[in-house]
C-alpha cells in the first residue's frame, strides 16, 4: 500500500481529536427518547434459541401442533431434497401445508446467527432444505417465496428470499453443492432484470425501476399496485455482494445502476423491508469503491413515513409503554400500527452501517436502543391479557413467549397499546402469532447484547454484514445516560489494540480477557481490535492495520474523488480487424466542470480518441489486449483497464428456437414425437442429447425423437441439450403432459347459464347473487342471456361452504369478453392467489389462471393476449398434476403442479377479487359458468363452447342436459340427464308454423336433429318426454 503514514500513538492519546464532532442526525430518530422507558430488554439470544426450539420440534402435541414437518423427498425442484413445511402464523388454515421463504428461510438464518448449527441440528440439515425454494423446474432459476411459483406479482416477495439466501451461503458456504451455481444464477437474473428495464453500459443509462414486480418469464415489468422502488436497493445489496465474490464486473456495473436509480429519485420508496439493505450497500459502496451515493437521504427514506403506504418509524409512548423506534404504518395521527419484522430486519441491514461512516454511529445506535426496548411489547407476556387477541393459546403453550404478534395497534376497541395482527381478520388463521415475523428475531439478537451497564447495549457490526469487512472485532456503544459510564468490553482469546473510531485514538496498550470503555454522556464510541503488535498507518483518507482497514474516513475525510464507474464495450471478443465501440462512464464529477478522456490499446495512446466514447478497431491477429480509459476533471485524474479477446472467430451455441410436439398432450400410453427446432450456423454440426422426465424415448441422439407416455396422467419434462463442433451447447426445454383421453362427462357442481336467472341449474344449492351487474348479449347474439360488469361495484357471488372447498381437483368454464385491460381484471375468483384459485386477466391481456395448493401458489399464463370486444370460451384445470389453460375448446398451456387445494374463507365471486376488493374488478361480460370439484376430460372440454342451457319455464331439474351446437349449420344434439328419453319432437319455425320436414336421430342417451335443409333463423324446439313433461329451447340455424 503506497503513502502510508505511521500513526503516532503517544500524540493521539494526548489529543482526543474529534471528539463527538462529526455526528449527523437521522431527522426521525432525533424525535426519540435517548433513554426509552421504561427500559426493559429481553434476552434476544434466548428468545432465539427458544423460538427455534419450538418451532422446529415436529413432535411438539397441542393446539394447532406442531408447527413443522418434513414434506416428500423430490417433491419439488431437486429429487435429492426433502422440504420443510412451517406455518406463517399459530393456527394457519393450511396447517402444515404452508412454506414461505419468508418465513423458513430468516428463520434458520437468526437460528444460526444466535449460535446454532442448523446444518446439523440433531441430525438435519436445515439449512439444505431451504434450497427447493429455487424454483429451477418453473424456470424461474431465483429464490420465491414458495417451492413453486412465480415472479412478478410483488417485488418484496420476489427479493427477499434471495436476500435470505445469500445471508445462508456467507453462513454455511457449502451447506449445498448447488449453492455455488445458484449465486451466480441469481446475480445474473436479477442483472439481467436490471438491463431489462432499460439499465445499461453501452452508453450509461439508468434504469426505470418504478415497479410493483418484474416478471423474469416475460421480461416485464408489473405496472400496476402499489410500486415498489425500493426493490433497486435490495437488487443492489445482491449484485455487490456477488461483486464482492466472484470479482466480475458486470455485477458492479449493475449494483451502481441499480442504485444510480435509486439515487436519482425524489420521493421516499419505502415500502417493506427492502430499502435498509440498498442503504447498506450504498455506504459499503461509498467507503470501498469511492462512489458518492447520497446516503443521508437513504437514511431519511428509512425511517421517515413514505408516502406509498405509510411506512416510516413510529415514535412515542403508548398507554405508559415507549413505542419509539418500531417500524411500520407511521401515520402520527393516533392510529399507528407497528410490525414486529421490520425492526428486526432494519436492525439487523443498518447496525454494520457505521463501520462504513462513522458519522451516523450515535443515530442509529440510539434507534436500535429504542427498537430494541419496545419490540417485547409484540410478545405475550409483554402486556395485560385485554390488550392483546391471542392471549388464551400463547399463555397455555408458550411459556417462555418465543412467538410474537404480528403487530401491535397504538390504538384498538378503545384499548391502548394492542397486540394483534392481520390473520383473524383476513380469515388466514386462528392467531395473530406470527412466525414469519418471529422468524426474524434471531437477526436483532445477533446486533445487540446487554453490557454490565444496563442502559448501554453492546451493537456488533459484524455478525449481520453479509460479505462485509469483518476481519476486525467491531463494536458501538451508546450512552443514553446524563453522566459518564465505564462499559465492559469482553474479548475472545488472544492479544489485541484498539482503534475506537469517533474520537480516532489508537491505544497503546495489547488488551487480553476485557477493556473497560468510558463513554461518557450523550456520546457514542466505536472500537475496533487489531492484532497486537501491528502499527495503524495512514494513506489516503483511510487507517489501515496490515491488508485491514480501521477507518474508511480517516481523520474526517468524505472527499469525493474522480473515478471511473464503468468501462465497457459493445463487443468482448471482437473478432479481428473489426470495428468496436468502448465507453467510459465518469463518476463524482462536478456537473458543469468538463472531463477529459484519454484511449489507450496496449499502453499506446489512440489519437483523435478523446470523448467517453471510442470507435476502435481490433488488431489484425488473435491475442489479449488491454484498453485503458484515463479521465482527468478538475486537477484529478483516474482510470479503469479492460481485457478484450480478440479472435479470428467467435464460437457461439447453437440457436434452438423451441421444441415442437406433433400434439400438444398425449393419450395414457400413446406415442408423441418432438422436434428441436433449430437454425445452424453455415458449416455447423449439431448434436443432440434428449431427456424426460416419465415414460421412454425411443432414441436420445436423434432429431426428431419418438416419446412413449407413460400409463398414467402427469405432467413432466422433456429437455434436449444440442452442441456443436465447438463444444458449446444450448438446452432448452418443454412440457409433457399425459391425459386420460376415457374419462366419461363429469357432471358440474355449479352450472349458471345466466339466460334467465342466477340459479345454478345442477341442483338446488350454490345459487348466485347479482349486485350491480347488468343482462347483456350472450356469445350468441342472444339479448340478455349474459351479465356484463361496468364498474368495481358489480358482483356475481356464492356463498361459501364447505363442499366448495374441495382439495382434489378443479376444473372451470365460462365465456367472457374483456372491453378494457387497465390493470389485473379478474374473471372468477374463490379467494384469489391469497387463499385458493382465481381466473384473471393480466394488464397486458394474458389469460391467468392461478391456484394455492399445499405446495405453493402457481401462475399460468396464456400464449397470446386476448382481444377487447370479443368472446373467449375459456376453460381451467388443476388436475392434482397440473395446470391446465384451453381456450375455445383447445388445449394454450400447461405446467407440471401439485399439491392439496387449499381452502376459502371468502364467497366464489364473479368479476372481482372477492366480496371486499374492487381494484381489480372486471370490465367485461361473462356467461355460462361452470364448476366441477374434479378433473374434466379433453373430449368434454371440447365440446363445452358448444353447449348451452336456454330454458322457458322449465325447473332445475329438466330432463335435458345440454343442447349442442347452438347456433347450428347443419345438426343439432340434444343430451338427456340420466335414462329419459323422447316420446316426440317438434320445430316451429321463426314465423310460429310446426316443421314436419327434419330428420331425427335417436340413439341411448341423445337425440340427433339434422338443420341443413332450414333457413337461416330463430326456432323453437319442443320435446315430450316420456313422462309427459314438454321442454323447450331456442335453436339458431345459420
Amino acid at each position: 500500500m503506497k503513502n502510508r503514514y505511521l500513526i503516532p500513538i503517544l500524540a493521539l492519546l494526548a489529543f482526543p481529536g474529534f471528539s463527538q464532532t462529526g455526528q449527523l442526525n437521522i431527522s426521525r430518530i432525533t424525535q426519540m427518547p435517548d433513554l426509552p422507558s421504561p427500559l426493559l430488554i429481553r434476552d434476544w439470544n434466548e428468545v432465539t434459541i427458544n423460538y427455534d426450539n419450538f418451532v422446529f420440534d415436529m413432535q411438539k402435541t397441542g393446539q394447532y401442533l406442531p408447527l413443522s414437518r418434513l414434506g416428500t423427498q423430490g417433491q419439488f425442484n431437486y429429487p435429492d431434497n426433502i422440504p420443510v413445511f412451517l406455518d406463517s402464523y399459530v393456527g394457519a388454515n393450511g396447517h402444515l401445508n404452508q412454506a414461505e421463504a419468508i418465513n423458513i428461510m430468516p428463520a434458520i438464518i437468526g437460528a444460526s446467527l444466535a449460535g446454532v448449527d442448523k446444518s446439523n441440528q440433531n441430525g438435519i440439515n436445515w439449512v439444505a432444505k431451504t434450497k427447493d425454494f429455487f424454483n429451477s423446474k418453473n424456470g424461474q432459476n431465483v429464490y420465491l417465496n414458495n417451492y413453486s411459483t412465480t415472479s412478478g406479482g410483488d417485488w418484496w416477495y420476489d427479493m427477499m428470499p434471495n436476500v435470505y439466501f445469500y445471508q445462508l451461503k456467507s453462513l454455511y458456504p457449502d451447506a449445498a453443492p448447488e449453492y455455488g451455481s445458484q449465486f451466480t444464477t441469481v446475480a445474473d437474473r436479477w442483472l439481467w432484470a436490471v438491463q431489462q428495464l432499460g439499465g445499461s453500459t453501452t452508453p450509461w443509462t439508468v434504469p426505470y425501476m418504478n415497479y410493483r414486480a418484474f416478471n423474469l418469464a416475460t421480461g416485464l415489468p408489473l405496472t400496476t399496485g402499489v410500486p415498489e422502488p425500493e426493490s433497486a436497493g435490495s437488487i443492489a445489496w445482491l449484485l455487490y455482494n456477488a461483486y464482492t465474490e466472484t470479482g466480475d464486473r458486470k455485477y458492479m456495473e449493475g449494483a451502481q445502476l441499480a442504485m444510480d436509480f435509486l439515487a436519482g429519485w425524489e420521493t421516499n420508496p419505502s415500502y417493506e423491508l427492502q430499502l435498509p439493505y440498498g442503504t447498506l450497500a450504498a455506504a459499503r459502496m461509498n467507503a470501498v469503491e469511492g462512489t458518492a451515493y447520497p446516503l443521508q437521504k437513504f437514511l431519511d427514506w428509512c425511517f421517515d413515513r413514505g408516502a406509498l403506504r405509510g411506512w416510516g418509524s413510529i415514535f412515542g409512548n403508548w398507554g405508559g409503554y415507549d413505542v419509539s423506534g418500531l417500524i411500520g404504518e407511521a401515520n402520527d395521527g393516533g392510529n399507528d400500527y407497528a410490525f414486529i419484522m421490520n425492526g428486526f430486519q432494519l436492525a439487523a441491514a443498518l447496525a454494520p452501517l457505521p463501520k462504513y461512516d462513522k458519522r451516523y454511529a450515535k443515530a442509529i445506535a440510539k434507534w436500535i436502543l429504542n427498537v430494541t426496548n419496545a419490540s417485547r411489547l409484540m410478545y405475550w407476556n409483554a402486556l395485560p391479557q385485554d390488550k392483546q387477541d391471542s392471549y388464551t393459546w400463547a399463555s397455555a403453550n408458550d411459556p417462555e413467549a418465543c412467538i410474537p404478534y404480528e403487530s401491535m395497534k397504538e390504538v384498538w376497541g378503545g384499548k391502548t397499546p394492542f397486540a394483534t395482527g392481520d390473520a383473524i381478520r383476513g380469515g388466514w388463521a386462528a392467531t395473530n402469532l406470527s412466525l414469519y415475523s418471529g422468524s426474524s428475531v434471531g437477526y436483532l439478537a445477533a446486533v445487540v447484547k446487554t453490557t454490565n451497564v444496563p442502559e448501554i447495549l453492546q451493537i456488533d457490526l459484524n455478525k449481520t454484514d453479509f460479505y462485509g469487512h469483518n476481519n476486525l472485532i467491531s463494536y458501538l456503544y451508546f450512552n443514553p445516560t446524563a453522566s459518564s459510564k465505564q462499559v465492559q468490553v469482553n474479548l475472545p482469546s488472544g492479544t489485541f489494540g484498539l482503534y475506537e473510531a469517533i474520537t480516532e485514538i489508537v491505544s497503546q496498550s495489547s488488551y487480553t480477557g476485557s477493556v473497560q470503555l468510558t463513554i461518557p454522556a450523550g456520546e457514542v464510541r466505536l472500537v475496533r481490535f487489531y492484532e497486537s503488535g501491528l502499527v495503524p498507518e495512514d494513506s489516503e483518507g483511510k487507517l489501515y492495520v496490515g491488508d485491514d482497514i480501521l477507518d474508511y474516513h480517516y481523520q474526517y475525510d468524505y472527499s469525493e474523488n474522480l473515478r471511473v464507474k464503468a468501462l465497457s464495450t459493445d463487443q468482448n471478443p471482437v473478432i479481428t480487424n473489426a470495428e468496436f465501440t468502448a465507453y467510459c462512464e465518469p463518476g463524482n464529477t462536478v456537473q458543469g466542470h468538463p472531463v477529459h478522456f484519454e484511449w489507450f490499446l496496449d499502453d499506446v495512446l489512440i489519437e483523435g480518441q478523446n470523448q467517453s466514447q471510442a470507435v476502435l478497431t481490433a488488431p489484425a491477429v488473435e491475442g489479449v489486449i488491454v484498453l485503458k480509459c484515463r479521465i482527468t476533471a478538475n486537477g484529478q485524474t483516474a482510470e479503469d483497464t479492460l481485457h478484450i479477446q480478440v479472435v479470428d472467430r467467435i464460437p457461439a451455441p447453437p440457436v434452438v428456437n423451441g421444441i415442437q410436439a406433433a400434439t400438444p398432450y398425449t393419450a395414457v400410453g400413446e406415442m408423441n414425437s418432438f422436434t428441436a427446432l433449430v437454425d445452424p450456423a453455415p458449416g455447423e454440426v449439431l448434436e443432440y442429447e434428449w431427456s424426460v422426465s416419465s415414460g421412454s424415448l425411443n432414441q436420445t441422439d436423434a432429431n426428431p425423437v419418438n416419446w412413449l407416455a407413460p400409463g398414467t396422467p402427469g405432467a413432466g419434462t422433456i429437455s434436449v441439450t444440442v452442441t456443436n463442433q465447438d463444444q458449446l451447447s444450448t438446452t432448452i426445454s418443454a412440457g409433457l403432459l399425459v391425459k386420460d383421453t376415457t374419462l366419461g362427462t363429469q357432471t358440474p357442481l355449479i352450472w349458471y347459464p345466466f339466460d334467465s336467472d342466477n340459479r345454478n341449474m345442477i341442483s338446488d344449492r350454490f345459487h348466485a347473487t347479482v349486485s350491480g351487474a347488468v343482462k347483456t348479449e350472450d356469445p350468441r347474439g342472444m339479448a340478455s342471456a349474459a351479465y356484463r360488469f361496468t364498474a368495481g361495484s358489480n358482483i356475481i357471488y356464492t356463498d361459501n361452504h364447505a363442499d366448495l372447498n374441495f382439495e382434489d381437483a378443479v376444473s372451470l368454464s365460462c365465456w367472457v369478453k374483456l372491453e378494457q385491460f387497465g390493470s389485473e381484471r379478474f374473471i372468477v375468483s374463490h379467494g384469489s392467489w391469497q387463499q385458493r384459485w382465481k381466473l384473471s386477466v393480466t394488464p397486458e391481456g394474458f389469460l391467468r389462471w392461478t391456484v394455492k395448493t399445499s405446495t405453493g401458489t402457481s401462475d399460468l399464463d396464456g400464449s397470446a393476449p386476448i382481444e377487447l370486444n370479443r368472446y373467449y370460451h375459456v376453460t381451467a384445470l388443476y388436475t392434482g398434476y397440473s395446470l391446465e389453460l384451453y381456450v375455445d375448446g383447445v388445449l394454450d398451456v400447461f405446467k407440471p403442479f401439485s399439491g392439496t387445494i387449499q381452502p376459502s374463507t371468502k364467497p366464489l365471486t364473479i368479476g372481482r377479487m372477492d366480496n371486499t376488493e374492487t381494484l381489480y374488478s372486471l370490465r367485461g361480460s361473462v356467461d355460462e359458468f361452470r364448476l366441477w370439484d374434479k378433473e374434466i376430460s379433453i373430449p368434454q372440454i371440447e365440446k363445452l363452447k358448444n353447449q348451452w342451457a336456454t330454458p322457458f319455464g322449465i325447473e332445475e331439474n329438466e330432463p335435458i342436459a345440454a343442447v349442442y351446437p347452438n347456433p347450428a349449420t347443419d345438426v343439432v344434439f340434444v343430451e338427456f340427464k340420466g335414462h329419459e328419453n323422447a316420446r316426440s319432437i317438434s320445430l316451429i319455425s321463426p314465423e310460429g308454423k310446426e316443421l314436419k320436414n327434419f330428420k331425427t336421430v335417436k340413439s341411448i342417451d341423445r337425440i340427433q336433429v339434422s338443420v341443413a335443409e332450414l333457413p337461416a333463423g330463430t326456432y323453437l324446439l319442443k320435446i315430450i318426454v316420456n313422462d309427459g313433461r314438454t321442454v323447450s329451447r331456442k335453436v339458431i340455424v345459420k
